[in-house]
């Protein structure tokens, strides 16, 4: 194929990044952040952790009397950003937006989706750092995000270092679970077509670990960081070409929160795919062994929620799991991307099956 001719869904998202991406961005700046959840910049005698994203379409939106849920829409834009700097255990400072219109859209919707935008603003800590709203296609926002490190680290997904623990901070497959019980009509869920008030604040209003991060950080605790956007698994991946290094997974059923396990039974999927999937905007972090008792004491204090995963190896990319005390198995790093037909913006429910359909471990 003619290097000319080739297609970003040739590449994929992954391979753009690393091949094409990245080595521009290296040719003009050495120092770039670019490949990182955050880039690091320095103003006014502080260091900035700055990032921007898409507010995706919620997959709340699939749920029979949510299709057109804008507040929750327009809150999800501030989480996505919002998600990125807490990985870099940032302190919140500010949003900007860039929202994409119809002309034909209602101004009482368009008000509705940006309530969303600046509640969640606010609930999260951050100042309005202005915006613009132009003629768009379909309604969408851009947001751009900064938050200071007050810590005096850079954290990225490089980090991460042979012996190093792997856990993930915040929940684990709570967000797919409670979607996929509220598909099924399951109470736990959604009772007379209302979601109830716990799988509320999980589907219309997901937090990013901001606070979490920013007090593990604050402590040196953090190594490497990579938020679970586009799946936990996606995030270990991240970890493990960013630091080149690999992963070994310590799984046991004991780790499966009770919605996981009653979704998968419910589906008939395994309950892995659904913990290792993307929706909770939790942080996949690497722990100095030599700082880990220290890390689950500050946990225990503060009432951070975490789950322990593993090792970081020196087996560079691979990764390998131990479930149950079973023998050694492959990982198959499912997560989102763009670009390609599984991706979650080339279809929702060929995403989902790919996500939940494809199996995990595989005999060595």
């Amino acid at each position: 194929m003619s290097q000319t001719s080739i297609t970003l869904s040739d590449l994929g998202e992954m391979r753009l990044i690393e091949e094409v991406i990245l080595p521009l961005a290296r040719e003009f700046d050495v120092e770039t952040g670019v490949g990182d959840d955050c880039a690091y910049l320095s103003a006014d005698c502080r260091t900035l952790a700055v990032t921007a994203d898409v507010g995706p379409k919620p997959l709340l939106h699939s749920l029979h009397g949510y299709e057109s849920d804008l507040e929750a829409a327009g809150w999800l834009a501030v989480v996505a950003t919002a998600s990125d700097v807490a990985t870099a255990g940032a302190k919140p400072f500010f949003l900007s937006n860039c929202i994409d219109a119809p002309p034909d859209l209602k101004v009482s919707d368009l008000a509705v989706y940006v309530r969303g935008y600046f509640k969640a603003c606010s609930e999260f800590g951050f100042r309005n750092g202005g915006g613009d709203v132009r003629h768009g296609p379909t309604l969408a926002m851009r947001v751009f995000g900064a938050g200071t490190c007050e810590h005096g680290f850079k954290i990225g997904r490089g980090g991460a270092r042979p012996g190093n623990r792997l856990v993930v901070i915040g929940p684990p497959g709570v967000f797919l679970a409670t979607y996929l019980l509220a598909a099924r009509g399951r109470t736990e869920a959604i009772v007379d077509g209302k979601l109830t008030v716990d799988a509320e604040k999980i589907l219309r209003y997901p937090k990013p670990q901001l606070r979490s991060i920013e007090l593990l950080a604050a402590k040196g605790l953090i190594a490497a960081a990579s938020d679970t956007s586009d799946g936990l698994l996606g995030a270990i991946d991240n970890l493990a070409r960013r630091s080149r290094c690999g992963f070994l997974l310590e799984l046991s059923d004991a780790l499966l929160p009770w919605s996981v396990v009653a979704a998968a039974s419910e589906h008939g999927v395994d309950p892995w795919n659904i913990f290792f999937a993307w929706g909770d905007w939790s942080v996949a972090a690497a722990v100095p062994a030599d700082r880990f008792q220290l890390f689950e004491d500050v946990c225990r204090e503060n009432g951070v929620e975490w789950t322990p995963l593993g090792w970081a190896t020196d087996s560079t990319g691979k990764l390998l799991a131990n479930v149950n005390k079973s023998e050694l198995v492959g990982v198959t790093p499912v997560r989102n991307e763009n670009f390609i037909s599984r991706g979650f913006n080339a279809g929702i429910q060929g995403h989902l099956d790919y996500m939940l359909l494809t199996r995990l471990f595989v005999q060595q």
